[in-house]
């Protein structure tokens, strides 16, 4: 089931459940990227499908960061904090964050999610930029590139017609005729088969739809919501959003990225995109970099793997 599939079913159903999974199928920019623009920006985000094992023990966020971009290849672009930018990544935050066999864009939201600070109070993400590097950073500065996409919600506006007069069929008189009498009569009687538009206006089934959108995804972003990053407006069966790329994957996905390796969940909490390799033989990298000397690393956990080898280690 699709974006407008799971939306359609929610308007239908009167909003009662949740909608789930994947995203629009169609949208468009008012200046649609260059093919050598997707093409950049496909391969960076390839690189983060590397999978790798770490094991990060108190260390240092920069640290961190630096050896994903070693390994992979990846041309991250940290937005950090520094006398000239108030809002960014602390360099010396603390990471402690295990992961085994999984995709390095894995490792890098599980290290994000532990990178907040007083800073960022809505969090940390990573998007993509038209040059094809992959910006790391708070929110609230990512939100600073936004772009203009426009969606076609036409088919989750379409109202189905109740046929509420239909006339009567006789099927004695059917039978009368077809046996040889010919009397010509109808075996349809009554009804002038009137339709009945029983459903909502255009704008309100838009406005649920719209509803629906900035509930689910990156709810604080939104001006609807009392945010500043992203807006959306309805017009002619059309949704036009503004937002950061991190808000527009989680709309749309990527148009350069497989939709059968895009999984989207959603459940009370709102809606997550996962961007998924693809299914080909994969080479597990290892990596570990040394813990912060103002922590002691603690001792591995019982049952839990043991820690890595050295950087960037292939099995």
């Amino acid at each position: 089931m699709n974006f407008k599939q799971s939306v359609g079913a929610a308007l239908i159903a009167g909003l009662a459940t949740v909608v789930s999974t994947t995203a629009f199928a169609q949208s468009s920019s008012i200046e649609p990227q260059s093919a050598q623009s997707l093409g950049a920006q496909r391969q960076a985000l390839g690189l983060l499908m590397k999978p790798m094992s770490v094991d990060y023990q108190q260390t240092r966020l920069e640290a961190v960061l630096k050896n994903i971009a070693d390994v992979t290849g990846a041309p991250l672009m940290v937005l950090w904090q520094d006398d000239r930018n108030p809002v960014g990544l602390d360099k010396d935050a603390l990471i402690s964050f295990r992961a085994l066999d999984q995709t390095a864009l894995t490792v890098l939201d599980g290290v994000l999610a532990q990178s907040g600070g007083p800073v960022s109070g809505g969090g940390s993400s990573w998007q993509m930029t038209e040059g094809g590097m992959i910006e790391v950073g708070p929110k609230e500065r990512l939100n600073r590139t936004r772009r203009l996409e426009i969606y076609d919600i036409s088919d989750l506006l379409l109202e189905i017609q109740d046929y509420n007069n239909v006339p009567q069929f006789d099927l004695n008189s059917a039978l009368q005729s077809s046996g040889g009498g010919g009397s010509g009569s109808s075996p349809f009687s009554g009804g002038q088969q009137n339709t009945q538009n029983t459903g909502k206006p255009e704008q309100e089934r838009a406005d649920e739809v719209i509803r629906l959108i900035v509930e689910q995804i990156e709810p604080d972003q939104w001006t609807n919501n009392g945010g500043s990053a992203a807006t959306v407006r309805y017009f002619k069966k059309q949704l036009l959003v503004t937002a950061p790329d991190y808000i527009q994957r989680q709309i749309n996905g990527y148009p350069f990225w497989p939709a059968e390796q895009t999984r989207i969940d959603q459940d009370k909490t709102g809606r997550r995109v996962t961007l998924l390799p693809s299914q080909s033989p994969r080479v597990v990298q290892t990596a570990k970099v040394t813990p912060s000397k103002s922590a002691p690393a603690p001792a591995p956990a019982t049952g839990s793997p043991t820690a890595p080898p050295t950087n960037a280690e292939t099995k």
